[in-house]
């Protein structure tokens, strides 16, 4: 049983990620200050920097919708082609990319600049890459491994080059994922 004190720490931490989300998404990152996050959730400016400085709450707020979308998924489905099976993998995640696409380039900024990194991004890839793995035949050889890290790798690539580029289209980046799923696909046949 938790603490009145750690229960209350983390009521705090929670609605000053969820203001951060708010406003980012209403202002936009790099117009969200975190004195606006502190005023917004009635609290310190020290008490937001305690739950972490603006692109450390971007991290965790990003990490918490993935992780929610991740959560409500059903299971990878078992029938369709090859290419269509891992697009619905994928699919959910590629959803609050374009849906959020200037917060979703800060997001990858932060974690390709190597200043903050997301442990749900480590923990999800490896599943990811089985479910990948499973639709591209369900062994346990390392071919097989590398070419569904090979797909998870080229999917998060072509994802954060996507979200780099303003005023991208999402049907872009489904082509993109396509073309990429289509090329992995016909070589493991």
């Amino acid at each position: 049983m938790l603490s009145l004190r750690t229960e209350k720490r983390q009521a705090t931490r929670s609605r000053v990620l969820n203001e951060a989300r708010r406003l980012f998404e209403q202002r936009g990152f790099t117009a969200t200050t975190i004195r606006d996050i502190a005023q917004a959730s009635d609290v310190s400016v020290g008490t937001v920097m305690a739950a972490g400085d603006k692109p450390a709450l971007l991290v965790q707020v990003f990490d918490d919708l993935i992780a929610a979308e991740h959560d409500a998924r059903s299971a990878p489905p078992t029938a369709g082609t090859c290419v269509d099976r891992i697009l619905s993998i994928v699919d959910p995640f590629v959803t609050i990319f374009t849906d959020r696409q200037d917060l979703a380039r800060a997001y990858a900024s932060i974690l390709v600049s190597g200043t903050h990194s997301s442990t749900l991004f480590t923990s999800l890839a490896a599943q990811l890459v089985e479910e990948i793995r499973a639709v591209l035949g369900n062994s346990n050889d390392a071919e097989e491994y590398a070419t569904a890290n090979a797909a998870y790798v080229a999917y998060i690539g072509t994802l954060f080059s996507w979200s780099a580029r303003h005023g991208a289209d999402s049907r872009e980046l489904i082509a993109a994922l396509r073309a990429t799923f289509t090329t992995i696909c016909e070589r493991k046949s």
